[in-house]
């Protein structure tokens, strides 16, 4: 996903031998760093064969693998190793492996080389200087939970979580609220310090991470009944399951590098009281960088004026682009200042290419 959802893009693909062709982006997920792309079957050549997928086990730890892809633009080109391990870092679930995966690699597949199923998707690895056999690939199992939610024409997002968990380092396996959120989509009747611990329907399946939750809910729109824990004593809870919208469905403004949004947060109601856009991405070497601006952050003001929707911003900077205008950007940001945690910088920039992005965007500001 984060090679085949950068916005704005055209996505295209080959097969070896053949032409590129450009692809339909069908569905992004940011949580498993996976996109679904869709092409005309007759764009498919005759010699192609569908993947075998592991979608039933994890992948054994010391099994023989061979990851596949594109390192540096060496087109098809494979590395060996094993299966180190299944972890959870980043807020996910990975396969880690030994064989080499580089830049390039990402989206190609991760081949048990007994079975040959494919077991995961090449991601990521910790950079060479730091480490060395340390690469990771999105776990199958997971993946294909999502193929067959959409198979099925039902929306695969992430569900919305209204609570925020407690991190324990010394005890990494139970799920304690920390926060219960009420401007959500969805209200769960929560308390602080309960413990969540499955779907009671499934009791043998425990959460461990918050991952775990929110791939128990992937499809499940509507009552759900949790187990939890609650002043020492079991209980069931009903809460609501409702899937957040495709990403895919996203409008933003791109201007100077730079690419504003109206992402939803669960803590929005503490971080983002205000409803300001969301910086979402900034190109590097771009004109929006060079002004010092940075991802992550909120968009507070433009020119003393406080603009909250994206055709509105879209509408404003391309006027001030048509007018070769330079405009003012305050932006917050969490960081220290006094007496504060957040911190506000003012950007003065020259607008460029402004239009909205995304697979759906209209043309102009819509």
């Amino acid at each position: 996903a984060h090679v085949s959802a950068s916005n704005p893009s055209i996505v295209e693909v080959a097969f070896k031998g053949e032409k590129f062709s450009e692809a339909k982006l069908v569905y992004v997920d940011h949580l498993l760093d996976l996109a679904v792309l869709k092409i005309s079957t007759y764009r498919i050549p005759a010699f192609a064969k569908a993947a075998n997928l592991e979608c039933d086990a994890k992948p054994v730890v010391g099994s023989p693998v061979g990851a596949y892809g594109h390192p540096f633009s060496l087109d098809y080109s494979g590395t060996r190793g094993i299966v180190s391990g299944n972890r959870y870092r980043w807020g996910r679930y990975w396969v880690q492996t030994d064989a080499a995966i580089n830049s390039g690699n990402s989206g190609g597949p991760l081949i048990n080389l007994d079975t040959g199923k494919v077991i995961g998707i090449n991601s990521a690895t910790y950079s060479k200087r730091m480490s060395e056999g340390l690469g990771f690939a999105v776990q199958m199992i997971r993946a294909c939970r999502v193929f067959k939610l959409l198979e099925n024409e039902v929306n695969p997002s992430p569900p919305y979580i209204p609570i925020s968990f407690a991190a324990d380092e010394q005890i990494q396996d139970e799920l304690v609220v920390a926060a219960v959120y009420r401007k959500q989509p969805v209200v769960w009747p929560l308390n602080l310090g309960d413990r969540l611990s499955a779907l009671a329907e499934e009791p043998e399946k425990k959460f461990k991470h918050q991952a775990d939750l929110i791939h128990a809910l992937r499809g499940r729109n509507g009552p759900v009944e949790l187990l939890i824990e609650r002043s020492g004593k079991m209980r069931t809870v009903i809460v609501t399951s409702k899937a957040r919208p495709k990403l895919t469905g996203r409008i933003g403004v791109h201007a100077s590098g730079i690419i504003f949004d109206t992402e939803s947060l669960k803590d929005d109601e503490v971080m983002n009281p205000d409803d300001f856009l969301f910086i979402q991405s900034v190109a590097e070497t771009s004109i929006g960088a060079l002004s010092g601006v940075r991802a992550w952050g909120y968009l507070a003001s433009v020119d003393g004026k406080a603009i909250k929707t994206t055709r509105e911003l879209c509408t404003y900077l391309s006027s001030a682009e048509a007018t070769d205008k330079k405009v003012n950007l305050v932006t917050r940001h969490v960081d220290w200042d006094y007496r504060a945690q957040t911190r506000y910088s003012s950007h003065e920039i020259t607008v460029r290419n402004v239009k909205l992005v995304g697979p759906h965007a209209p043309k102009g500001c819509g």
